[in-house]
């Protein structure tokens, strides 16, 4: 044969090869790929991770270097983290946007509202419940939370609506929404009876909601409580009213037209002059009714301001102010519904200028009236709001009356 046709016959000879030679080739180099790919991959998922790592760790520094004598204890989004103050005291460090919030579905409105709330402490600790006063929010109750968590308790502290990180809505705020909305928050957040413990407006508030569902409340600790009680002590006759007071119940209670635009107008005036006049002076407010001036920090001052600067805080504190008039009972009506087995411990700062050691004296009296025990503690170097101006003291005194209750309770089952 020539050599051409060899050349041809060996060609022909390798054909059969060449098909799965290239085919091989093809596999060798998806393979290679697919390692590449997959390389690359996980180069990026691990990136990814050190870069979450890296900007969680960043978040934690930074939050460490805010304080630069705090002492988070956990650190979880929106978990209840502790610090220690100038003095050493621990307390709930200052969250600006809040803690947890509970959906409060009510017939107050046709929206829900959006009610924001601390917790703290084991999940089947005995729950206790704390109600701030008027102005305030949760952040109030910074020096128990942490020591009644400790102790093993299960400690709840909420912003009351119109107030702290709650909604600012304009209604007509009255005693009896408070203390719906803290036995709703019973029923639907803490699932139990509770300890209820308020102070001021918040104390009020709570004894109405242990009156209107006796069941939802194990104990009721009410510190320098305000309310109506005065009608009922001897030489004392009915409230005068304020101005304010009566510009707005005419405005209630005139026709819509001119007259009612104008004492709304009137109203709206004078809750105006209250609002900036209170608001540009909270500071030595605070100092006014405390004792111990140094436990007016920055932090409890912002906890106040910052609520006053939200668009509608002017027009729903125009309506919270008026609660007080609007309230239908008074501690006497409240006392009368409790049931007589409901253990009740008074903690009062004796120092307070609004609500005197008197009112004390006269809810003491009320009880022993109506056969309710009644414990009572003075606290000499507080004013208005104990819990925050003596911590100390206060804590010792809700602990032992606490463990007390306890132990009675289970002598009482035996």
């Amino acid at each position: 044969a020539s050599p051409s046709n060899k050349k041809q016959q060996m060609l022909q000879s390798l054909q059969p090869c060449l098909p799965t030679r290239r085919l091989g080739y093809e596999q060798s180099r998806h393979r290679e790929v697919r390692r590449a790919i997959s390389s690359r991959q996980r180069w990026t998922e691990e990136r990814g991770s050190l870069a979450a790592l890296a900007s969680g760790a960043a978040a934690t520094l930074h939050g460490l270097r805010r304080r630069s004598r705090g002492n988070p204890l956990r650190a979880t989004s929106n978990e209840a983290i502790f610090e220690k103050d100038v003095s050493g005291l621990q307390r709930l460090q200052y969250r600006p946007e809040g803690w947890d919030t509970w959906t409060w579905k009510t017939g107050l409105a046709a929206d829900a509202f959006e009610i924001n709330y601390v917790a703290s402490g084991p999940v089947d600790g005995t729950p206790v419940v704390l109600v701030h006063g008027f102005g305030a929010s949760s952040y109030h109750w910074r020096y128990q939370v942490p020591e009644l968590a400790a102790k093993g308790y299960r400690v709840y502290s909420l912003c009351l609506l119109g107030y702290g990180w709650s909604p600012r809505v304009v209604l007509s705020y009255k005693g009896e929404v408070w203390a719906e909305q803290i036995n709703d928050f019973m029923r639907e957040v803490v699932g139990a009876p509770a300890v209820l413990v308020g102070n001021s407006i918040g104390a009020f508030a709570s004894l109405i909601a242990a009156s209107l569902d006796a069941k939802l409340c194990n104990g009721l600790v009410l510190l320098n409580a305000a309310g109506r009680f005065e009608e009922r002590q001897p030489g004392n006759g009915p409230a005068q009213k304020q101005v304010g007071d009566v510009v707005a119940e005419a405005a209630e209670q005139a026709e819509p037209g001119p007259i009612q635009w104008f004492f709304d107008q009137v109203r709206r005036t004078i809750a105006g002059w209250a609002f900036y006049s209170t608001k540009l002076r909270i500071q030595p407010i605070l100092q006014w009714v405390y004792v111990n001036a140094e436990q007016v920090d920055d932090d409890l001052v912002t906890s106040i301001r910052t609520p006053a600067d939200h668009p509608d805080a002017l027009d729903t504190f125009g309506e919270v102010i008026q609660a007080g008039r609007r309230t239908e009972v008074s501690v006497f009506d409240a006392l009368d519904k409790i049931p007589t087995n409901l253990p009740v411990l008074l903690i009062w700062g004796m120092q307070d200028p609004w609500m005197r050691p008197e009112r004390a004296a006269a809810i003491r009296s009320e009880c022993a009236k109506r056969g309710i025990g009644c414990d009572y503690v003075e606290v000499a170097n507080a004013g208005h709001c104990p819990q925050d101006d003596t911590p100390v003291a206060v804590n010792e005194a809700l602990l032992s009356w606490l463990v007390e209750r306890k132990n009675v309770a289970l002598a009482e089952t035996v």
